[in-house]
């Protein structure tokens, strides 16, 4: 297996990408990536691409990339543009990926012919001794493709390709198909029933028999209430029904999906961002033996709303604090609070219930949770400052206690005078995150103690 690449049959999230408005330190983070790849580009010496065509210009593959490439271009008749996955963990132009259950990785890529404009499909490159070459494809009849993703779902030794497709670029609603393959030859492949219409999906095993099944999320964005959450099995590469409930429907996509394993059940965690687009909810979904079916605790069939779960703070749910469970994100009481930081409650899900577990400051402009103390949270008070990127925290006299900073990694050095006192405490997405105790906080807030008080959002 190719160490860049990362696989992960088990569970997997299919979602609509929120575009975010990037301001502050993130958009200097941009401008940097933007000047490093022009550098990397451009061989020795250093210089700005001319327009922004030059900056987008697609760079030639290569090593193995290359030589898929050259057998795609072998087995296409004319020429063809090759298609990214817009989303999910696989967005690059080729993918690897061992399918077969071979200990060999497959090739698949999305191409558009340019004998039938607007239809993508989607080639399997497999390798022998001489060489690659296209093993099958499927033809799609789609303009575009959503994301891609892979899960053992049938229980025949191999993985199942789930593929989202668009009618339109990057819509809310997708088509998903399931390809598995035959027993003579795993790498042609066929689809598993008849496209479904969904927002999202996920794989997951949720009822603990070493299979996974699928679970689809569908908004219905034509009275914008209706939505459902429905559970199928794959076993024996025939897709079956097992299960579903009404959610909330008042969504304008889904943003993330998890779960976790707790006393000996699944819980699903879906995030969703609702469809004014400045709220969030979490659907809590598990696979229930008494009903033989899918239950939405928190969902209200007299309202359609999982209002329990509403929260103006963005934050996805999580383990926040490590300790195997998936905690949901609540809005706090910010009332101490200022500049561009909020407060924040993560609850975990017992018995139909929210139980609070602990309390931290959000600040969604440096990707970090700052989880303090329950005995110090109702005491304290704090400032974000987002254009030092700088959160001070001060005790009830007002007196600082200790200060974050989030600056970016490239541009940290250590020694400079303007670092002082400052100690690095984690680092995540290409920040660096510094902390200074100040006198009044040196008894309880150490930097060792703010090291593990800082939690970012790339370290779930």
């Amino acid at each position: 297996m190719r160490g860049a690449r990362v696989n992960q049959p088990h569970a997997n999230i299919l979602s609509f990408a929120a575009v975010k408005e990037v301001v502050g330190l993130k958009w200097i983070k941009a401008l940097f990536c933007v000047l490093l790849a022009a550098a990397l580009f451009s061989g020795c010496s250093f210089r700005l691409a001319s327009s922004v065509d030059e900056l987008i210009s697609p760079v030639s593959p290569q090593g193995e990339d290359a030589r898929v490439q050259n057998a795609l271009t072998s087995y296409v008749s004319g020429g063809y543009t090759l298609k990214s996955p817009s989303a999910g963990d696989y967005t690059t132009a080729f993918t690897f990926y061992d399918i077969d259950g071979d200990d060999a990785e497959e090739a698949l890529a999305f191409y558009e012919p340019e004998s039938s404009p607007g239809s993508v499909s989607l080639a399997v490159i497999d390798s022998n001794d001489a060489g690659w070459s296209v093993a099958c494809e499927i033809s799609s009849g789609y303009s575009d493709v959503y994301s891609l993703s892979f899960s053992e779902l049938t229980g025949a030794g191999n993985c199942e390709i789930i593929v989202l497709w668009d009618l339109i670029s990057n819509s809310a609603n997708h088509y998903l198909s399931v390809y598995t393959g035959g027993k003579d030859d795993p790498c042609s492949l066929y689809a598993i029933g008849s496209e479904l219409a969904v927002s999202a999906c996920y794989a997951v095993d949720i009822d603990l028999d070493s299979l996974n099944e699928l679970l689809t999320l569908s908004v219905d964005n034509t009275d914008g209430v209706s939505a459902e959450a429905e559970l199928y099995s794959y076993s024996g590469s025939s897709r079956r029904r097992m299960g579903e409930t009404k959610i909330d429907g008042h969504v304008l996509y889904y943003d993330e999906i998890k779960s976790c394993t707790k006393d000996g059940r699944v819980y699903i965690y879906a995030d969703a961002v609702t469809s004014g687009g400045d709220r969030m909810l979490t659907e809590v979904l598990y696979w229930s033996e008494r009903y033989d079916n899918l239950i939405s605790p928190f969902y209200s069939y007299s309202t359609g709303l999982t209002s329990e779960t509403y929260r103006n703070a963005m934050i996805p749910c999580r383990d926040i604090d490590g300790d195997g469970v998936i905690e949901l994100p609540s809005d706090g009481d910010s009332g101490r609070i200022t500049g561009e930081a909020e407060a924040v409650v993560w609850s975990r899900y017992e018995d139909s219930v929210l139980i609070e577990d602990c309390r931290t400051l959000s600040v969604a402009d440096g990707q970090y949770q700052l989880m303090i103390p329950e005995e110090y949270f109702g005491s304290i008070s704090a400032a974000y400052d987002s254009e030092s990127s700088l959160l001070t925290v001060s005790n009830g006299g007002e007196q600082p206690l200790f200060s974050v900073k989030c600056v970016l990694e490239a541009y940290y050095d250590a020694s400079s005078p303007e670092y002082s006192g400052y100690t690095a405490a984690a680092e995540s997405y290409g920040y660096v995150y510094l902390v200074k105790t100040e006198p009044a906080g040196e008894a309880d807030f150490s930097a060792e103690a703010l090291k593990a008080m800082i939690k970012t959002d790339e370290g779930e």
